[in-house]
């Protein structure tokens, strides 16, 4: 009897050893936790190192009108920000009075409408129903004197309705009138050409009295910088750039972190680009080395996840996360993406914050081994 208990023991242990039958499993992959973060706006530029070609910079209003002055001579040497050219400058300036007065009326009738007409007659009327109510279930008055109690507070709630409608539409119209007001102002300020760098005056090819826009060039100028890159830019993006947004340069090998110090708006007809001028390139790039630059011209906050996170679906095109679930497999979510930059992408609709996602190697759980059984 004991050898017979013996037994059976060393086979119960033995069936709680062996090991389980196979389970379909999804390859290991690191996760990251989707969080509220930042995303860079970029715009992808080319160029070279050194000043633009023909060593010139030509330069044009951004806003048409006649030419009242022009304020430099050629060969002259000239700051950042000093003024090149001016035109005439009445009808933006009564345009931009205009504007404000009209800001200022909407305010005024922002104001007007804020004030609170209603609620004091509001209450007496309120006061008025209870009496009413109190004396009807008394036997002392009738019941017409309630429903007309009750009708007045009735109107009064709804003229309060109808005020808070026009404080809010006085207040858009007075939100809108502001910024009309601003963007006159900023055209006014846009009639003075300057220069967008250290330069010399290398050309001047229009003068005072000459009606001019956007494709005229003015004033050529010579970067007297020694430092420097020249990318072109694309008409598509020129609104995009902007003097001082930081630049990612690099070459085949080397990288390096730059800004924008001045963009001239005249567009090549030939080529269909402008110039944005570069600062910050070291010393040792020799002049006319191809670049590639990645500006940053804006910055989107939201839900982000690692941009190697998101993967395409062969089949449909969707963009897909994979989301671990707390028995820990991987499941493919659609997701909807509108920024991305080098490391993460925003995301729109498809994750919430906190959930955990594979944050590379997500493009191995497409294949059939790391579907879910």
């Amino acid at each position: 009897m004991k050898r017979a208990v013996m037994l059976m023991a060393f086979a119960l242990a033995a069936c709680a050893h062996k090991a389980p039958p196979p389970a379909a499993s999804q390859p290991g992959v690191p996760v990251a936790i989707v969080r509220e973060g930042s995303v860079e706006q970029t715009v992808a530029l080319a160029g070279r190192v050194g000043a633009p070609a023909g060593t010139q910079t030509k330069l044009s209003f951004s806003v048409p009108g006649t030419i009242a002055a022009v304020d430099v001579r050629l060969g002259q040497h000239v700051s950042q920000g000093e003024t090149l050219a001016r035109l005439d400058d009445t009808p933006y300036s009564l345009g931009a009075q205009q504007a404000g007065a009209e800001a200022r009326a909407a305010a005024a009738g922002a104001a007007l409408a804020g004030v609170d007409r209603v609620s004091v007659r509001l209450q007496v009327d309120e006061a008025q129903l209870a009496r009413q109510e109190r004396l009807y279930h008394a036997g002392v008055v009738a019941l017409r004197d309630v429903q007309a109690a009750q009708g007045a507070v009735a109107a009064d709630r709804a003229e309060a309705a109808g005020a808070r409608e026009q404080q809010a539409q006085a207040q858009a119209q007075s939100h809108a009138a502001s910024l009309h007001a601003q963007s006159a102002q900023y055209d006014v300020s846009r009639t003075s050409l300057r220069a967008p760098f250290d330069a010399t005056v290398a050309g001047i090819f229009a003068q005072a009295g000459q009606t001019v826009d956007a494709s005229t060039a003015v004033v050529a100028l010579a970067s007297s910088a020694q430092n420097g890159a020249t990318l072109d830019v694309p008409v598509s993006q020129l609104a995009r750039v902007q003097a001082g947004e930081p630049v990612t340069l690099r070459t085949s090998d080397a990288r390096w972190n730059g800004r924008i110090s001045g963009i001239a708006t005249a567009v090549d007809p030939a080529t269909g680009l402008a110039v944005a001028s570069v600062a910050g390139v070291p010393a040792n790039v020799a002049p006319g080395t191809p670049v590639d630059a990645t500006v940053v011209v804006g910055v989107a906050r939201g839900v982000v996840v690692p941009r190697s996170a998101v993967v395409e679906d062969p089949q449909t095109g969707a963009e897909l996360v994979f989301v671990r679930s707390a028995g820990g497999k991987f499941e493919a979510r659609r997701v909807t993406i509108d920024a991305r930059d080098d490391r993460f992408a925003r995301v729109t609709s498809g994750v919430h914050i906190g959930e955990r996602v594979a944050s590379s190697g997500a493009i191995d759980l497409l294949a059939p081994a790391g579907q879910q059984p």
